[in-house]
């Protein structure tokens, strides 16, 4: 039997049980993460993914590219000496990693006042989402200057698909060139016949920076070795033309001038100085070299002059250079006028600090901003500095030229072909694309580059 106090104690203890108990036990509810949603999978955006703190942040990439293409040896994959896919990365094993979120969508607006973006898919299908910070990263397209005939007849070195048209491009025509003799049944060359091989057989690369000088030599090396073994008739026909203002113009003068000596005299490339395209037909360009003029009929013609932003980079609303190219950002890498959003890499340029539009810059940039994004202490964030770690291209026949190495001002020949390849090869984001390339340097090293042409999709009939 209970006494009074006894009661009241029980009383007491069910009370106790019942209201503080469940708050003694239950963990504190923790704050919710910021929304980091980073627009664009190239150097820059996907730098931030790879090194960014995703316990403290909710991340969510959005891009129509599902993969970083590692952009530098985009030409060497053009020609087979790396296979495409040893050069991309996927972003869905990267972001299962980081517990974060990937939508295959491009964003077509932002509502800063909201803080959402709005999205569409490949499909065509638009939702929005929303951010707490916004991270801009879409990088560059071709510059086509607005110059009549290019866009519906060169080839572009930009995009990994770029690559696959250019190959199968360079083994159509030469199939064709094989072919061209035998069309009017009669197997002897007329002279007409060799004209017409000769125009199937010129290439003409225009540009003259680095990815332009890489393709010409990534270009000669496969003319020159595996077509000239393999299409041994078609060797005397084979033309490769450069056409560009200047060459390799970040280099200095000593570099400039031994690489031009070396795709002219080994590499065989015609290198026009001083020249500017005023047209292309779709077998035909026309170039002002000076107070001269010239037309050449050619097989292949692929653009490499230069690039600019996209349409929509401009539509964001967002505070741009005086050009209107880029979005002005401060040294905090975050968007002029804007409250938690920043901008990186080619799409973005830094106020009073200008940089080059290359995947060194847009690496460090993203290294920087992931470390910003995780940093509790804002105080301890300093401003955005860029570090040169050199400059390299690729001139073909084993031959490379690096400069502003540290300690070292310029390195030329084989040696820097060594450097190059490491350079490119460490610069992997993951071993299974180290192996992959040590594979196919291999591969080609014994075999020679592929030739492979896929055909057409089969259609039951």
């Amino acid at each position: 039997m209970l006494s009074l106090r006894g009661l009241r104690s029980l009383r007491g203890l069910r009370a106790f049980s019942a209201a503080p108990a469940a708050s003694a036990s239950s963990p504190l509810k923790k704050p919710a993460r910021p929304k980091v949603v980073i627009v664009g999978t190239g150097w820059a955006s996907f730098r931030v993914l790879a090194d960014i703190d995703s316990k403290k942040n909710d991340v969510t990439v959005l891009s129509p590219r599902n993969h970083l293409l590692f952009t530098p040896m985009l030409a060497s994959s053009a020609l087979g000496t790396v296979n495409q896919r040893s050069i991309c990365q996927p972003v869905r094993p990267l972001v299962a990693k980081k517990e974060a979120t990937y939508y295959e969508s491009s964003v077509v607006g932002v509502d800063k006042e909201k803080k959402v973006v709005r999205c569409m898919t490949l499909g065509g299908q638009e939702y929005d989402l929303p951010y707490d910070k916004l991270v801009v990263g879409i990088g560059f397209q071709p510059n086509d200057f607005n110059i009549p005939g290019v866009k519906e007849n060169a080839l572009f070195m930009k995009e990994t698909a770029d690559a696959t048209r250019f190959k199968d491009h360079i083994l159509e025509k030469l199939e064709e060139a094989a072919y061209t003799n035998a069309l009017d049944n009669d197997l002897r060359l007329s002279e007409e016949e060799k004209w017409r091989i000769q125009e199937l057989l010129t290439f003409i690369v225009v540009g003259g920076g680095p990815t332009g000088v890489e393709l010409a030599g990534e270009l000669t090396d496969f003319l020159y070795n595996e077509v000239a073994h393999l299409y041994k008739d078609l060797k005397p026909f084979i033309r490769v033309h450069m056409f560009t203002y200047d060459l390799l113009n970040t280099f200095d003068q000593k570099l400039q001038d031994y690489a031009l000596t070396h795709l002219r005299k080994k590499q065989n490339v015609q290198v026009h100085l001083g020249a500017f395209v005023q047209k292309v037909e779709p077998s035909v360009v026309h170039v002002k070299l000076g107070e001269s003029a010239m037309s050449i009929r050619y097989g292949t013609l692929v653009w490499c002059a230069g690039i600019k932003p996209h349409p929509f980079v401009t539509q964001f609303g967002f505070m741009m250079n005086d050009k209107g190219t880029q979005i002005l950002v401060d040294p905090y890498l975050k968007v002029k006028g804007e409250d938690g959003i920043y901008a990186i890499g080619d799409c973005a340029t830094i106020e009073d600090y200008w940089l080059p539009q290359t995947a060194q810059v847009a690496n460090q940039q993203g290294q920087y901003l992931a470390k910003s994004l995780s940093e509790d202490d804002q105080q301890k964030i300093k401003p955005f500095e860029f570090h040169n770690k050199g400059t390299m291209a690729y001139l073909g026949g084993l031959t490379a030229i690096m400069a502003n190495l540290p300690g070292v001002n310029r390195i030329t020949g084989f040696v820097a072909f060594l450097g190059w390849r490491f350079t490119y090869w460490f610069l992997q984001l993951s071993m299974r694309n180290r192996f992959m390339l040590s594979t196919d340097w291999l591969r080609t090293f014994i075999f020679g580059r592929d030739l492979t042409r896929f055909g057409p999709r089969s259609k039951p009939t």
